[in-house]
């Protein structure tokens, strides 16, 4: 296929490489030299080829240890090697040439050693992140591992080892311009290192979220404002268990023995005054870990205590508040598969979009790996030593944050005269303490002392009522089962041997699995808790023994996953996985979801191919995930007014509207006043109804749009937010699947709350463009940008590096297409910028930093290179690398 897109046409099937890569090849030394790279070729451009043109990899030469990088004409690289070290040896070694600095900022952020060499600003940032993570859990996983899945974290390690070496020696040339401008250079990596980097960006980010005490407070603001029973029906309102309407993966109409999983769901909250045994008080107070538990004080040292904590809460940055934020919540991600009854040209077909944010250097990247037992291409982020979204000669697999609720929160009773030590089992116990050093450039180290109960480390302490708030997790220990489940299932060849390893993931991804017989599937997958009868879900838990986990849910029964749905399609953009499954803690699954924009496109065609499924994801992400929703209350409220009347103009122009966002002729405003009319008047109503009545600190999160604005960071993925959720099931009123127990809209009709907010949007547009006049209403449009700092506020590369596209997408970090035939699979992807970040120390760029970005913009994508005929055909350099002794 060309890089022209549109037309997506099944490649003919070439000869495979992995009768020569067997697994079994012994490694021994060969005296082959690699060239040395031009500038810019930590980007892979100019590194040395073969005079021969480097196609074609010799099978003497795997058999004596050498390593062969081939890359293409975007800069991807296939490796060959016979041995799993020499394989991602070769690999690290790759993609520290591409990107290095932003590979070892990852390592930082998520090990909590940015301080070391940015600074004090970074120091509470680091702290956060030694309280959260804990390293000698995953170091003695790594130490229990296997040969061969040692060698794949030795062997990536020691590959960028062996390229920093390089840059060192040869600094203006190889060395990442960022380490001159932010004054340090690279260290040396382990194989813990490389663990931890997807414990941090995936385990973590993806399968550690919480907002059990956000919800309390929210409970014990509610109960302040309206009263016990009232507040308590607000709050269900708020955070319903189960909304019978919402949309899922697996529809109602699968059931038998191809889908299973989703029993039980939260019990009911209580009707006394405890809340999963807890006792009823002031919201807790969340504070951050390095304040840890005070020590035992009189009520006289208490109020001291008390100021003390203020003054350290206001020292906090807001990189440490974002991490320790009660609700953060990952809604990212699409996907859409089609079998063999529905697709048209291919006998499957594969569409994923992970939402991970835009970012420069991109947060994905593309390998193929060929050898010891390995035949996959694709991409990952952060070069994982594992490609998540890609394929082998028979499947393909893809993913989506899932949401399941794989933590909970204990509120731990302390001891009055010892607040280290906490009640359990019937008498207090000691908390266990280790301390952390923060290591600081230009300050003094900072020690951290982390305290952790049965239940997990102390995350919030509220020091007047003598409480602490601890997490636990059902995936803690098994962070390295879950990275070698996913490692595993690259090397399924079919259904049966992938959803093997689908049962082994303890975090909550959603998994997908296509092949080349037409089959297709999905699993929610994840280690979900087997909670006590009466806990609440949505609440943190009695720490005192009363309500401990009965052991983890059988995964045959509790999580659902289905094989060749009936429909003959799957859709999931972070939506509920099966009808009735119930909510977790944080934002429920509801009626109102943006997955329905592709499911609805997906049953409107019966026949659909691989073009027909590249325009339906675009079709989504430009279309405004509220529109749908709310135009047709707006059209109903405003039905018998006169056509010249402010809100009937509006609403007339909203109704005329595409639903999409769109700026088709690039003069840097919206195509349609719809645009501005639908985001205004929905901030508007949502100001109106729920900023009034609900209290002010909860009013907070329920009042905010999050549409992409100008000026402003690109969000990672726009949804109908938790406030829209509400506000639509309350106009809905006893049309609602969530029963309406509280009038939210405070006594007043749908009809009036609806007019008053398209009287407020339409005098506010009025204003803002100078004219009455609906056609004028075109708002400045919100571009696509793509930021220099990473999901959590930390130097990717420098500043004044970020990248744009005209209009925000609410489209896939990277989009990855796979067309299945029955006799091979093609890929298909783009990740922009590029596949290199790499700027040398004189400012030039790599010819594949941003060389995608066009391809992006403009909804296109390129081929992936995955058959040895393929890779040769589209060669561009060769490196031969030597396998070191270890």
């Amino acid at each position: 296929m060309s890089a022209d897109p549109a037309t997506v046409q099944p490649r003919r099937r070439a000869r495979r490489l992995v009768g020569v890569l067997g697994a079994g090849l012994l490694v021994a030394a060969a005296a082959v030299t690699p060239a040395h790279a031009g500038a810019g070729a930590g980007a892979g451009a100019g590194v040395g080829t073969d005079g021969d043109g480097g196609a074609g990899v010799s099978v003497t030469s795997l058999r004596q240890g050498a390593v062969t990088i081939k890359r293409d004409k975007w800069g991807a690289p296939n490796i060959y090697s016979g041995t799993t070290f020499g394989l991602f040896y070769g690999y690290g070694y790759a993609a520290a040439q591409d990107r290095l600095f932003q590979l070892d900022m990852t390592r930082r952020g998520a090990e909590g050693t940015v301080s070391e060499v940015l600074g004090a600003d970074y120091a509470d940032f680091d702290s956060a992140v030694r309280g959260n993570v804990d390293t000698d859990s995953v170091r003695k996983q790594y130490e229990a591992l296997s040969s061969r899945d040692r060698d794949i974290l030795d062997g990536y390690a020691r590959g960028l080892n062996t390229w920093i070496d390089k840059a060192l020696a040869d600094r203006d040339r190889l060395l990442p311009k960022e380490y001159y401008d932010f004054g340090f250079t690279p260290k040396h990596w382990t194989g813990l290192d490389v663990a931890m980097v997807t414990v941090g960006t995936m385990a973590i980010r993806f399968s550690d979220y919480n907002a059990e005490l956000d919800n309390l407070a929210q409970l014990r603001q509610l109960e302040a404002k309206f009263g016990t029973k009232r507040g308590r029906e607000v709050f269900d309102q708020l955070h319903w268990k189960v909304d019978p309407k919402a949309p899922s993966t697996i529809s109602a109409a699968d059931g038998g023995s191809r889908v299973s999983g989703g029993r039980g769901g939260p019990a009911e909250l209580p009707a006394s005054g405890a809340v999963n045994g807890l006792r009823a008080g002031a919201p807790p107070a969340a504070v951050p870990p390095e304040e840890q538990l005070p020590k035992a004080v009189s009520a006289k040292g208490a109020k001291g205590a008390k100021g003390a904590k203020k003054r350290d809460r206001a020292a906090v940055t807001e990189q440490l508040s974002a991490l320790w934020a009660p609700a953060r919540q990952p809604r990212f991600s699409n996907m859409m598969l089609v079998g063999k009854k529905r697709a048209r040209g291919a006998e499957s077909l594969l569409l994923n979009g992970p939402q991970f944010g835009s970012f420069n250097p991109s947060y994905v990247y593309e390998v193929g790996l060929h050898g010891a037992g390995f035949d996959v291409v694709g991409n990952t982020p952060f070069a994982y030593p594992v490609v998540l979204f890609g394929h082998n000669a028979d499947i393909s697999w893809g993913a989506t944050a899932g949401n399941g609720d794989t933590v909970d929160i204990y509120e731990e009773r302390l001891d009055p005269a010892d607040r280290r030590r906490y009640r359990h089992g019937g008498g207090y116990r000691a908390m266990t303490t280790r301390t952390e050093t923060v290591r600081v450039k230009g300050a003094a180290d900072r020690k951290v002392t982390v305290r952790s109960t049965v239940h997990g480390p102390v995350v919030a302490v509220d020091a007047d009522r003598g409480v602490a708030y601890t997490k636990k997790r059902s995936w803690a220990g098994k962070e390295l089962e879950s990275l070698f489940a996913w490692v595993d299932s690259t090397q399924a060849r079919d259904h049966a041997e992938w959803e093997k390893q689908a049962r082994r993931l303890a975090i909550s991804i959603n998994w997908y699995y296509s092949d080349r017989h037409g089959n297709i599937g999905y699993f929610f997958a994840g280690h979900f808790p087997e909670r006590p009868t009466g806990q609440d879900r949505r609440l943190p838990a009695d720490g005192s023994g009363a309500m401990e986990w009965r052991g983890t849910q059988p995964v045959a029964t509790g999580n659902p996953h289905v094989l060749n749905p009936r429909e003959g399609y799957l859709a999931n953009w972070n939506n509920s996985p099966a009808p009735g499954y119930p909510n977790s803690d944080f934002t429920p699954w509801a009626r109102a979801d943006r997955v329905v924009l592709l499911q609805k496109q997906l049953a409107a065609q019966q026949r659909i191919s691989a073009d027909d499924l590249w325009r339906m994801m675009k079709n989504a992400a430009l279309t405004d995930v509220n529109a749908d929703w709310f135009r047709p209350l707006v059209r109903k409220a405003t039905a018998g007014l006169p056509a010249d009347s402010p809100e009937r103009r509006a609403a007339d122009a909203l109704a005329k509207w595409d639903g999409r966002n769109t700026d088709d002729d690039r003069d840097g405003r919206y195509d349609s006043p719809g645009s501005a009319i639908m985001r205004t008047w929905l901030n508007a109503a949502l100001a109106d109804t729920l900023g009034k009545t609900l209290p002010k600190d909860v009013a907070a999160k329920y009042t905010t749009t999050e549409y992409a604005e100008p000026g402003k960071p690109t969000p990672g993925s726009q949804h109908v937010t938790a406030g829209g959720q509400v506000l639509y099931n309350a106009l809905l009123g006893k049309d609602a699947s969530v029963p309406q127990r509280v009038d939210l809209l405070d006594g007043r009709s749908v009809t009036d709350v609806i007019r008053k907010a398209l009287r407020t949007t339409a005098s506010s547009l009025t204003d803002t463009y100078g004219s009455g006049d609906t056609a004028k209403w075109l708002a400045p449009v919100a571009g696509h940008t793509f930021g220099t700092s990473s999901y959590l506020g930390i130097p990717m590369t420098d500043k004044g590096a970020e990248l744009s596209g005209p209009v925000f997408m609410n489209r896939g970090t990277e989009n990855d297409l796979m067309v299945a035939t029955p006799e091979r699979i093609s890929g298909h992807d783009v990740l922009p910028p590029g596949q290199s970040g790499f700027t040398a120390s004189d400012g030039t760029r790599s010819p594949h930093y941003s060389d995608q970005l066009d391809l992006y913009v403009n909804w296109r994508h390129k081929p992936t290179y995955f058959t040895e005929r393929e890779v040769d055909e589209n060669l561009r350099s060769t490196e031969r690398l030597t396998v070191p002794e270890r």
